[in-house]
């Protein structure tokens, strides 16, 4: 029987390789996401916390492991249906399970009937080989609007440690200075109609999420977006593992190196581009109309060209 690296007793995973026994491994996991939230003062008092939860682990690990930590946090979950068939009803379903689990208001919005769009309309568009560009542009848009019509203070996302090391990679890949200075644990808020936004997953694995949510039974998707087969983000997380294979804590130091080092060298010298409100829906943007009109608009024109009976 291989021993648990804490306590002792029976061994029932390996994250990063070190045998822990169920009940260590939750203790672990959630002492890192409460020492991210306590380190980089994600909340405060009179915060009312909205949890953006996908259907997947890592947002069911947020959702659940936050409410177990701070109990007396107002906060409520919020959940896109994009309108994926098949996919997005079991999204839609298990996030309905979670939010009843933890105990949480579920928020609720459907593309096709609000908006009259959904993601698959953007394979008739220019993005139909990076579909997940749009639909970023649409949830990051929608997931900021709702909770702030709603009157929350904070938005909380399921970033983990494995997406912020891919964002890094891509971002110096490009010499995207402009974005690499906003990618941190907590960005502030920067407009009244925009939400501080919060990751407090910051400092896990995708893994370790994962072992999370199975140990707690937590209702979640298993299958990857069926629309995100080949796509950069997920070619560019597969070289990652080959490094952290050859290279063990190449990800967290990746990570701690930007924030430690490159990040202060950015701040200060780049500067955000100003703000403007957009003319069609009101909401913060760099760009008039904003990104978010452009691409719902885009997707309009593609589904009303689509042949009846499809």
């Amino acid at each position: 029987m291989v021993s648990c690296g804490r306590c002792g007793g029976r061994a029932e995973v390996r994250p990063e390789g070190r045998p822990l026994c169920g009940r260590c491994f939750t203790e672990l996991y959630e002492r890192r996401v409460g020492e991210t939230v306590r380190r980089y003062g994600m909340f405060a008092r009179g915060d009312r916390v909205a949890v953006a939860i996908s259907g997947g682990k890592d947002s069911a690990s947020l959702l659940f492991s936050l409410r177990r930590l701070f109990p007396d946090l107002p906060m409520a979950a919020l959940h896109l249906n994009v309108g994926i068939p098949g996919y997005s009803e079991e999204c839609e379903r298990e996030a309905r399970r979670l939010a009843e689990m933890v105990g949480v208001d579920l928020i609720l919005y459907d593309t096709r009937r609000e908006l009259g769009i959904s993601t698959p309309d953007f394979s008739r568009t220019p993005y139909r080989r990076r579909i997940c560009s749009p639909c970023s542009t649409v949830k990051r848009y929608l997931l900021n609007r709702l909770a702030w019509e709603r009157g929350f203070t904070k938005l909380a996302t399921g970033h983990n440690l494995d997406d912020v090391a891919e964002a890094l990679f891509s971002l110096y890949l490009h010499g995207d200075v402009g974005q690499l200075v906003r990618l941190r644990p907590l960005s502030p808020s920067p407009h009244p109609k925009l939400l501080a936004r919060v990751k407090p997953l910051w400092g896990v694995t995708e893994e370790e999420s994962r072992i999370y949510a199975e140990l707690n039974g937590l209702p979640f998707k298993r299958d990857p977006c069926p629309l995100s087969a080949g796509s950069r983000s997920r070619e560019r997380k597969a070289v990652l593992g080959e490094v952290e294979g050859r290279i063990r804590g190449f990800r967290r130091t990746l990570v701690s190196s930007h924030l430690r080092s490159f990040l202060p060298l950015l701040e200060g010298r780049v500067e955000a581009p100003p703000l403007l409100e957009c003319s069609s829906c009101g909401m913060p943007s760099s760009t008039d109309p904003c990104a978010f009109c452009r691409r719902v608009e885009m997707a309009r024109r593609a589904s009303a060209r689509r042949p009846s009976g499809e």
